[in-house]
């Protein structure tokens, strides 16, 4: 039920100003919301920061959680045509070596799966490279054991650009912004949420959106409410120069997980580490242990690689609680609706969700608030670039049913199952074609299918 609206007080105030928030507060002001956005700090300089700086699919998403991967991909691409200035086209190549857990024929396969996805977002089919070819591109690379690679590509971008541009956009439309301005307590009126105290100011409201990525719980705690979440640390190593020709994904020296090197004019980002955080984001840090753990990975591979890193940035994921392994945790986002589960109006929060779909997260959340404030308004997010001009033809990639999405988030063990069987099948096609495959890919042709057009 819409709520009444008073003269001076904000249609919605969305606390959160990384990424996420940045986009919901643009998706809000492109429909007409009077909106303020309030971040403790400086926008996008927390979790969006710490990220691995990519606008990806979600490759390894494909082992255990397919959907994701297919929404991922197809938000993605929205993101590349709406921030197309902020974005590099990033060739990785995945190197595999004799005693990997993946063998290539397995890898290959996996790259095959994602290819399917691969023009939702603009990218490129992938290619396959023999060892000395392998070689050619990267001469640091050990040889001993090298079988060949994989490569594909996604897109790097500046993740506080991303996050000003978005900003931008959003005060263009009209929004209001505030940094370093904290939100301290929630105002309630009984059974209703009407506003937000930040410093020594209240500041009333229609609704409040929480979109505090890891803090969303911290958040609705200010409400006497509960988010469940399960927080995964993980850090990077920076190093202020470019330290190889295309970004690397290698098997970590635990023979399970895998870090990346992705350089850019920037520099080069190693990592993440993917372990258990702390329930509190505000005392993540990093751990000699983590360093350690990269830096053993890559001189698995680089022998001679730099130990002397400039810095590290680290952060908390804001995963969904889940039960089960952390290999089964889902990257996709919800909406909790306060006054549907907790008897609570004037409250919604976005939580989970990745920067590879933020904008998909802003608009389901606004398309819920504007429910919420009986405002008849679509989403123009996809159809207008940051800098504000219109894009005219926006490709109409089918997303997966609701229905499947809902039931694999339930179960788990299911969603696993339906991942493998589709990587099954395409497996035993990959294998009835490799006789008859074209021959492998060299250094030139590497080089010549990654140029941007």
């Amino acid at each position: 039920m819409a709520r009444a609206k008073s003269p001076g007080v904000y249609d919605v105030i969305v606390v959160g100003g990384g990424v996420t928030g940045a986009g919901v507060a643009r998706d809000c002001a492109m429909r007409g919301l009077k909106t303020l956005l309030l971040e403790r700090g400086r926008p996008g300089a927390a979790t969006t920061l710490s990220s691995s700086h990519l606008i990806h699919g979600g490759l390894r998403y494909l082992l255990y959680d397919r959907l994701t991967t297919h929404m991922t991909c197809w938000d993605s691409g929205h993101i590349v045509r709406i921030a197309r200035p902020l974005l590099a086209q990033l060739p990785i190549v995945w190197p595999v070596y004799r005693g990997h857990a993946h063998g290539i024929e397995t890898v290959e396969t996996l790259l095959e799966a994602y290819d399917a996805f691969q023009p939702m977002k603009e990218g490129r089919p992938h290619l396959r490279l023999s060892a000395a070819e392998t070689l050619r591109l990267f001469p640091g690379l050990s040889p001993e054991g090298l079988l060949g690679a994989v490569s594909f590509d996604e897109w790097w971008v500046d993740p506080l650009a991303l996050v000003r541009d978005n900003l931008a956009s959003a005060r263009r439309h009209g929004a209001e912004i505030r940094a370093d301005c904290a939100v301290t307590n929630l105002a309630r009126a009984e059974d209703i949420v009407t506003g937000v105290l930040c410093g020594e100011e209240w500041i009333e409201s229609r609704l409040v959106i929480n979109a505090a990525g890891p803090w969303i719980d911290k958040v609705a705690g200010m409400a006497g409410l509960s988010i469940p979440l399960r927080l995964q640390k993980g850090t990077h190593l920076v190093y202020r120069k470019k330290l190889t020709p295309a970004g690397l994904l290698l098997e970590a020296a635990d023979k399970v997980r895998y870090v990346f090197m992705i350089p850019s004019a920037q520099g080069t980002l190693v990592g993440p580490t993917d372990i258990a955080a702390p329930h509190d984001p505000d005392q993540v840090s990093t751990a000699p242990s983590e360093i350690k753990y990269l830096l053993d990975s890559l001189k698995r591979y680089f022998p001679r690689f730099p130990e002397s890193y400039d810095e590290t940035i680290v952060g908390a994921r804001p995963i969904l609680g889940q039960g089960g392994s952390e290999k089964l945790l889902s990257r996709e986002f919800e909406v909790f609706d306060h006054e549907r589960r907790d008897g609570l109006a004037g409250l919604l929060t976005i939580g989970g969700g990745k920067m590879s779909d933020f904008r998909l997260m802003a608009e389901t959340v606004t398309d819920a608030a504007c429910e919420k404030l009986g405002v008849a308004a679509g989403c123009r997010t996809q159809l207008e670039t940051l800098s504000g001009e219109a894009l005219g033809h926006v490709p109409a990639y089918p997303k997966p049913p609701k229905w499947l999405r809902r039931l694999l988030r339930r179960h788990p063990r299911l969603r696993e199952f339906h991942a493998i069987a589709h990587l099954g099948a395409t497996f035993a096609a990959h294998m009835a074609r490799r006789p008859f495959s074209p021959p492998l890919a060299d250094a030139e042709r590497f080089r010549d299918h990654y140029c941007e057009p």
